[in-house]
C-alpha cells in the first residue's frame, strides 16, 4: 500500500488551505489591523474551543500581514518556558532578542543616512536594553521572595551576583522610566509590533493570570498589537478562582476585540473529513477506493468526531500504521479498529482480547442457547460500549456491527455459511479468523493470553508442568483465569485431561485478585471453567472425597458437571451430601458467605440446575437453615422481607413444603426463622416485594 504525504496534525499556514471558509474574515481581520492608526496597545482575542481550528485561523491572519514591512511578527509560546515562576521575565528577556532579529523600520525622520543610521543603532540598543532590564526587574524577584539561605547560596556565583547587580541597577530605573524609554523609542517608528500568544487555555491558572496582566498593565507598549488565542470557557473558570467568580468582567477590561470562532457542526465536520480522506492515494487490490469511501459514508463513520483536531489526530496514526502494514487489509475494517484505538484503547483491547466473540468462534464446543448467549456477550460488549469515555456510543455500536456482522446474531456465532466465510476471507476483512491478528500488528498489550500458551497447557499432562505454565504466565490472577477458561473454549474445546481437571481443583486457595466480590467470582469463574471441560472426561469420584483439595473447588465441579452433562439423575449427589457436612465444620458466616456465592453462580448460569442443587441444600437441615438466614433481609423500615432470588431456587409452594419436611420440630434457635417462612408462605400472594 502507498500513502502520499500530507499535513494531518498541524495547523494550515495559508489561506489556500482553509477548510472552514473563513479566509474572508481573517482576511478582513488582517487589513483591519493593516490600517489601525493608534498607537495604544490593543488586544485581539480568537475565541474558540479546543480544536476549533483557532491556530489557523491566526495563520491565515498573519499570512496577509508578512508581507508588509511595516509589520512585525513575535510568537510567544508560555508553555514552552521551563522556568515558570519567571514567566514575565522571560518574555521580556525574548522581546528583547526577537526586536534585534527584525528587519529596521522606515522612520519619519528620513532626510540624512547618517541621521537614520545613528537612529537605528540608538532604536537596538536602547529598545533592546530597556526591555532586558525589564527581564531583570521581575526576575529579581525571585531574589527578593526567595528564602534567605538561598539566595545566600546562589549570589555565591559569579553568575547570581552579575544578575543580581544588573537587577538592582534595573530597580534603581523603576518600571514606568522604562516602560516611558521603551514607548518613546516605538512611538519614532511606523512599525506594528504583533505578538502572538496562543493556546492560552493549556497554561496553568496562574500563568493565565499572569499573561493577562502582561498584557494589559505591563507590557502594553504604543505600537503592540496582542493577538491571544484562547478557549474562553476554560480561561474565565482560571480567572474566576483568581478574580472572585469575576473572570469574564476580567476577560472583557483586557480583550477590546474579540473575535468569536464558530463551532463546527457534524455537516462540516464530516466534508472535512471526507475531504481529507480523499487526499489518501493508494493502491489496494482488495478494494476500490470508492467502496472504502462509501462504506465510510453509509455507516456515518465521520460522526465520531467532535472537532478538527481529533480528525487530524487521527488521520495521523491511520497514516502512520497503514505504512506499517506489510499485509493488505480491508481497509474499512482497519479505519475503525484504529479509530477505537486512538480515542478508546481500553475498547480496543477489549476486541483484541475477546477475539473468539467477534470473529464468531466463542463457545463452538458446546450447546448453549440463544436467551444464554445473549445474557453472556451481548451483555458484556454493551457493558463496554458504556463504559466509553470519548466516542459516541450510537456511532460506535453502529460501526463494531459494521466490521463484526455476527455481534447482532450472537446465536449465529460461528461462520455457519460457507460463502461467507470465504467471503470474509476474500477480501481479508477482520471478521475472518485468518486475518484478525493482522488488524493488531502495533498492538503490544503484554496482558493477552496466546494460543501459544494453551498449547503448552495442552502438552503439559501433569501436576508440575501445569503448575509451572500457569506461574511463567500469571494464570492463577483472577482476571487472567477468567480469560485462560474464555480462550481454551475456543482453542481445546476437545481438550480432555482428568489430571487438569484435579489441578484445577488444587489451585482454587491460590486464585488472587483484587475484584469487590473476591470469592464470588471467583467461584464463578471455576464454575465456568469446571463447565466446558467436566464432562469430557471420566473423574475418579473418589478423588472428590480427597481433602488434599480444597472443598470449594470439589463442590463447584460437582454443580458444574451436572450443568454441563444436563442429565436428569444428579450426579455425584451421595459426595456433595458428603462435602456439605465437611462445609459445615467451618464457622457459620463462612458457611453462609461460601453457599450464597454458589447459589450465585448457579444462577447466573441456569436456573433448572440452581433448583436440582437446591433439593439437595435443603436435605440437609444445618444448610437449609443457614439458606433461610441468608434470605432474610430487612427494608427502610426495619421489616423482614423474603428476598426474591429465593424464588429462583424454588417456588413458594415447593419451598413451604421442604420446609414443612425438614423442621417438623424445630429446635429453640430455628423456631423464629421457620415461624417468619410459614407465616410469609402462607400469604404468598403479598410476597412481591420492592
Amino acid at each position: 500500500m502507498q500513502i502520499n504525504t500530507f499535513k494531518v496534525d498541524k495547523a494550515i499556514i495559508s489561506k489556500n488551505e482553509d477548510l472552514f471558509g473563513r479566509k474572508k474574515i481573517a482576511m478582513a481581520l488582517a487589513r483591519t489591523i493593516k490600517y489601525y492608526k493608534d498607537k495604544d496597545s490593543v488586544s485581539i482575542g480568537i475565541i474558540g474551543d479546543w480544536g476549533s481550528g483557532k491556530t489557523s485561523f491566526i495563520n491565515m491572519v498573519l499570512e496577509s500581514l508578512s508581507i508588509n514591512k511595516k509589520i512585525v511578527i513575535i510568537n510567544f509560546n508560555p508553555w514552552n518556558i521551563s522556568t515558570r515562576k519567571q514567566l514575565i521575565s522571560d518574555f521580556f528577556t525574548m522581546l528583547s532578542k526577537e526586536i534585534c532579529k527584525v528587519p529596521f523600520p522606515e522612520f519619519k525622520c528620513r532626510n540624512l543616512k547618517k541621521i537614520y543610521s545613528h537612529f537605528k543603532f540608538k532604536f537596538f540598543s536602547e529598545v533592546s536594553q530597556n526591555l532586558e532590564d525589564l527581564a531583570l526587574l521581575f526576575k529579581m524577584s525571585s531574589y527578593v521572595i526567595a528564602d534567605p539561605v538561598t539566595s545566600v547560596a546562589m549570589s555565591k556565583t559569579s553568575n547570581a551576583i552579575s544578575d543580581f547587580n544588573k537587577s538592582l541597577n534595573a530597580e534603581k530605573k523603576g518600571l514606568d522610566e522604562i516602560k516611558n524609554k521603551i514607548n518613546t523609542a516605538l512611538s519614532n517608528i511606523d512599525t506594528k509590533i504583533i505578538i502572538v500568544i496562543d493556546d492560552l487555555d493549556r497554561l496553568a491558572d496562574t500563568d493565565i493570570r499572569e499573561i493577562f496582566q502582561l498584557v494589559r498593565s505591563i507590557a502594553d507598549f504604543k505600537n503592540t498589537m496582542y493577538i491571544l488565542a484562547y478557549d474562553n470557557e476554560i480561561v474565565t473558570k482560571a480567572l474566576d478562582k483568581i478574580q472572585k467568580d469575576k473572570g469574564e468582567r476580567y476577560i472583557e477590561k483586557i480583550v477590546q476585540v474579540p473575535i468569536v470562532l464558530p463551532k463546527l457542526n457534524k455537516a462540516d465536520l464530516t466534508a472535512i473529513f471526507m475531504q481529507k480522506i480523499e487526499q489518501f492515494n493508494f493502491t489496494y487490490e482488495k478494494i476500490d477506493k470508492n467502496e472504502f469511501i462509501e462504506n465510510l459514508n453509509t455507516n456515518h463513520f465521520a460522526g465520531a468526531f467532535e472537532n478538527i483536531r481529533d480528525i487530524n489526530r487521527y488521520l495521523n496514526v491511520l497514516k502512520f500504521e497503514m505504512s506499517a502494514i506489510k499485509q493488505e487489509l480491508y481497509l474499512y475494517d482497519f479505519a475503525v479498529i484504529t479509530l477505537f484505538k486512538v480515542f478508546e484503547p481500553k475498547f480496543y483491547e477489549f476486541i483484541y482480547n475477546h477475539f473468539e466473540i467477534f470473529a464468531g468462534t466463542a463457545l463452538a464446543s458446546y450447546e448453549i442457547d440463544r436467551e444464554e448467549q445473549e445474557s453472556i456477550y451481548t451483555n458484556m460488549i454493551d457493558k463496554q460500549i458504556e463504559s466509553l469515555n470519548k466516542l459516541n456510543k450510537k456511532v460506535i455500536k453502529k460501526l463494531l456491527i459494521s466490521i463484526f456482522p455476527k455481534i447482532y446474531d450472537l446465536h449465529n456465532r460461528d461462520f455457519s455459511d460457507l460463502k461467507d466465510r470465504r467471503k470474509y476471507k476474500h477480501k481479508h476483512r477482520i471478521a475472518s479468523l485468518e486475518y484478525f491478528q493482522d488488524y493488531f500488528v502495533l498492538n503490544f498489550a503484554e496482558n493477552v493470553i496466546r494460543k501459544e500458551t494453551i498449547d503448552k497447557i495442552l502438552k503439559a499432562n501433569s501436576h508440575q508442568g501445569y503448575d509451572d505454565i500457569f506461574n511463567e504466565y500469571d494464570l492463577k490472577e483472577l482476571e487472567r483465569f477468567k480469560q485462560l477458561a474464555f480462550k481454551m473454549s475456543v482453542y481445546a474445546k476437545d481438550f480432555k485431561s482428568s489430571e487438569f481437571i484435579y489441578y484445577l481443583w488444587s489451585i482454587f486457595d491460590e486464585i488472587y485478585g483484587e475484584a469487590q466480590f473476591f470469592y464470588f467470582e471467583k467461584c464463578k469463574s471455576f464454575f465456568e471453567f469446571f463447565s466446558k471441560f467436566a464432562g469430557k472426561e471420566n473423574i475418579n469420584t473418589k478423588e472428590l472425597l480427597n481433602v488434599k483439595y480444597p472443598l470449594d473447588a470439589r463442590m463447584l465441579f460437582i454443580y458444574s458437571y451436572n450443568f454441563s452433562m444436563k442429565q436428569k439423575e444428579y450426579f455425584c449427589e451421595k459426595e456433595l451430601k458428603i462435602l456439605l457436612e465437611k462445609l459445615l465444620q467451618e464457622d457459620n458466616e463462612k458457611v453462609k458467605e461460601k453457599i450464597k456465592a454458589h447459589i450465585y453462580a448457579l444462577k447466573i448460569n441456569n436456573f433448572h440446575y440452581l433448583k436440582n442443587t437446591f433439593k439437595i441444600f435443603a436435605q440437609n437441615s444445618k444448610i437449609f437453615f443457614l439458606i433461610l438466614e441468608i434470605f432474610i433481609e430487612k427494608d427502610e423500615n426495619n421489616q423482614k422481607y423474603i428476598n426474591q432470588n429465593l424464588w429462583l431456587c424454588a417456588n413458594y409452594k415447593e419451598l413451604k413444603t421442604m420446609i414443612e419436611e425438614t423442621f417438623k420440630n424445630p429446635s429453640h434457635d430455628q423456631k423464629e426463622i421457620v415461624d417468619f417462612y410459614k407465616d410469609k408462605l402462607s400469604h404468598y400472594k403479598s410476597l412481591i416485594q420492592k
